[in-house]
């Protein structure tokens, strides 16, 4: 299926909860180009709606690490809708996610 573009923008506020490597059933890395593929946890807020916690795959050197609650940006993101074995739903995916501030306590 195809990759269908999201607007960034209407996703609101985007905070930083966490990340880590993404592992096939048998424990080793997921690679995409040779690189390891993190599954970052974020939190947006968008201005009308409840917030929603997305799990966005990444492909990076370096992991993806910062303050839990940080403001976060998100490059190039994208939705893939996916169906397998009668369940379906949506993976997202970002060329690159970037933790640019520091944790509000007020924004939890």
């Amino acid at each position: 299926m195809n990759r269908i573009p999201v607007d960034i923008a209407q996703l609101g506020d985007v905070r930083f909860l966490g990340a880590q490597t993404r592992t096939d059933p048998e424990g080793k890395t997921v690679l995409r180009d040779g690189v390891p593929v993190q599954r970052v946890s974020i939190l947006v807020a968008p201005p009308e709606g409840r917030r929603e916690v997305l799990e966005i795959n990444v492909a990076r050197v370096e992991p993806v690490r910062g303050a839990e609650y940080a403001k976060t940006r998100l490059v190039n993101l994208t939705a893939r809708p996916w169906n397998i074995d009668g369940r379906d739903g949506i993976s997202f995916s970002a060329d690159d996610i970037t933790v640019i501030g520091q944790p509000q306590g007020d924004n939890k």
